[in-house]
């Protein structure tokens, strides 16, 4: 194929480099400034520069660790029993240490290992025309060719060969030609089956995939279907924001790592917009701004985003953040997160995207301004997402505070969630305590069904059942109607509400309270029992544990947790296990009570964070149906009913 068959107008090789050229950034400039200021961030590009050119990457199944991946890479080669090490391999994230390095090092040795993959890359991963035909299905596979590695390919790692090699003598008029075939072929098959397999642009895939369509515009406007494909993807763009971007904040799939990555996406489009000089209608923007706030919300005290659903525990609330200040010019969402998360680790995570800014200077002093203070925040310590049905709860904006993520949807909206109906995240005095699982592996498997599970979360089953069927790593049996129904600031404590309808005719509602900033009050009303073991299940971040009927205390060098419950029932100790990132995890505690009953039950529940050698002392007295009193330091009046709980400070 001539590239010239490809193009609107024909114009000669060496034209439509010239072209090229005058589109790209200032590479040089940019990477003189980063070299000269951001030190550190040099230093570790040029060491993951090095262990890529070697062959050496840490990929999904390598265990955390770097493992050769051949030289040049295998392609087609997935390991470990697990699709994603060959998809992630194929998206050539590798390539942007290795162009980076170039860009600082002028060690060509850099840029020509990156063509010759690419080279190797489209000799090996054959892409015939006749492919744009292929069943549905086959683009959803496992191999280089699925649509959403056509995506990210074309938005996030091939434009860097453009950025970085396209001014020097390493990128040849021949490259380009090669290049463009693939990137074109690549780019029509996607515009093709993406809108057909996400018809109604409610998933991050199909964000993904109109960016690599998009900037495949962008970078060639020369091209015979540029001018279509640019309006097709910023309309498929503005249709993700319509579909996936919530009004109360938080993206449709529910799981804060995602939802980070969401922000970068869609931030990411606005600076290409900036670049490019196009907008984004003013309803797409005041979405994408709203929705910023959820990075934050979702983030415990202690920095790391809760890894609800498909999450990880990790700090990507600061990209989020990023693309925040790179699309709109305000450093809230950074500033925020300084308060959460050491300054020294917001400005690393931060200058990771130093290449994206468009003024690179202005980025640095504005990162900079961030040291040394507290940054302050009117926003309200009781968030509630109605679509997701997520409360997020604080008892304020600073390391230390006590907070708690409370989750119940159902039906889900994809299988990105997990079977945790009920469950809830809670940290405190700078220790992370009752942990959602996070994700650990995608491969279908036994740690991936048990991640999963109910079981593993901390909420509550009936006679050791799942809330609906596991059926695969993405697929589930039919769910119930399932919510959280109410959310509110009560003053002295604040209160979420929530129910499901999957063990029917058994029927319970969760009430959690934060009350004074001190503790935290688990109410749970069951009905419809006839002779059901209920079991209530708690994953500490804990390995030091001692349970008795009458409490549990969990103890380390942080903080400590005592949980105290009425009424006093089998308690055991259980082996758990938390994963921060992919196929790592470490051992947690997971604590269960337990007892069998019919008719109504209820279970209160309360949790006392502390610091020292001696526990809090507590003491839950029963009233009467449903009524408590609670002796902590002063007396709390409790009642629980089926669809709320309150309560008082008798005088």
């Amino acid at each position: 194929m001539r590239i010239q068959e490809l193009l609107e107008e024909p114009i000669s090789t060496g034209q439509l480099l010239n072209n090229l050229r005058s589109r790209l950034e200032p590479m040089a400039v940019k990477s003189a400034y980063i070299s000269d200021h951001m030190s550190e961030l040099v230093q570790e590009t040029i060491i993951q520069a090095e262990e890529a050119y070697r062959g050496y990457l840490k990929l999904p199944g390598t265990g955390g660790e770097r493992e050769f991946i051949g030289n040049p890479p295998c392609w087609l080669e997935r390991r470990h029993d697990d699709n994603e090490f060959l998809w992630q391999l194929n998206r050539m994230t590798h390539w942007q240490a290795l162009l980076e390095a170039y860009s600082l090092t002028k060690d060509e040795k850099y840029g020509r290992k990156v063509i010759e993959e690419m080279l190797d890359w489209i000799k090996v991963v054959e892409i015939r025309e006749d492919m744009i035909d292929y069943p549905l299905s086959y683009f959803e596979g496992c191999h280089p060719l699925r649509a959403l590695e056509l995506g990210i390919r074309n938005y996030k790692t091939w434009p860097l060969i453009l950025e970085h090699l396209g001014h020097t003598d390493l990128f040849t008029e021949a490259i380009l030609e090669q290049y463009l075939e693939a990137v074109y072929k690549q780019t029509k098959i996607l515009r093709k089956v993406s809108p057909l397999l996400w018809p109604k642009a409610d998933h991050n895939h199909f964000l993904m995939e109109c960016l690599g369509i998009l900037t495949t515009a962008l970078y060639f406007p020369e091209l015979r279907e540029a001018e279509e494909w640019r309006t097709f993807a910023i309309e498929g763009i503005e249709r993700c924001g319509l579909a996936q971007l919530t009004e109360d904040g938080g993206q449709i799939e529910g799981c804060p790592s995602y939802h980070n990555g969401c922000m970068f996406w869609f931030g990411l489009a606005v600076v290409l917009a900036k670049r490019f000089h196009f907008q984004f209608s003013e309803q797409y923007m005041r979405l994408f701004r709203k929705n910023l706030d959820y990075s934050i919300y979702s983030l415990r005290p202690t920095g790391k985003s809760v890894p609800v659903g498909d999450s990880h525990a990790n700090n990507l609330a600061v990209m989020g953040a990023v693309y925040g200040y790179m699309a709109l010019d305000d450093l809230t969402w950074l500033g925020l997160a300084t308060n959460l998360i050491d300054t020294r680790e917001v400005l690393h995570e931060a200058g990771k995207h130093a290449w994206r800014a468009l003024d690179v200077q202005q980025f640095y002093e504005d990162l900079q301004s961030l040291q040394g203070q507290h940054y302050e925040c009117n926003k309200s310590t009781t968030f509630w997402n109605r679509t997701l049905h997520q409360a997020i709860i604080r008892s304020g904006w600073d390391s230390k505070a006590l907070s708690f993520l409370f989750t119940c949807r159902s039906p889900i909206q994809n299988a990105h969630a997990h079977i945790d109906l009920m469950s809830f995240d809670f940290t405190a005095l700078g220790k992370d305590m009752i942990c959602d699982p996070g994700i650990f592996c995608y491969r279908e498997d036994e740690d991936r069904k048990q991640f999963k599970s109910a079981n593993y979360h901390s909420t509550l089953l009936i006679d050791g059942r799942d809330h609906f069927e596991y059926i695969s790593s993405f697929q589930f049996g039919p769910q119930k109607a399932g919510e959280i129904y109410n959310v509110e600031d009560r003053g002295f404590y604040q209160i979420a509400s929530a129910y499901h309808l999957n063990y029917e005719p058994v029927v319970p509602h969760r009430h959690i309270a934060l009350v004074d900033h001190q503790l935290l009050v688990i109410a749970d009303r069951v009905t419809g029992l006839e002779q059901n073991r209920v079991e209530r299940y708690f994953h500490l971040d804990y390995t030091e544990v001692e349970a008795a009927p009458e409490r549990v205390i969990a103890t380390s060098e942080i903080a400590n947790l005592a949980i105290y419950t009425y009424p006093q029932e089998q308690v055991e100790l259980l082996p758990g296990r938390l994963s921060d990132v992919n196929d790592i995890a470490r051992e947690a505690t997971r604590v269960r009570f337990q007892g069998t009953y019919s008719g109504v039950v209820t279970l209160l529940t309360v949790l006392v964070p502390y610091q020292g050698d001696h526990a809090p002392a507590v003491n839950i007295e029963p009233e009467g149906d449903g009524c408590y009193t609670l002796n902590y330091g002063r007396r709390y009046h409790i009642e629980i009913m089926d669809k709320d709980m309150t309560i008082s400070k008798p005088v």
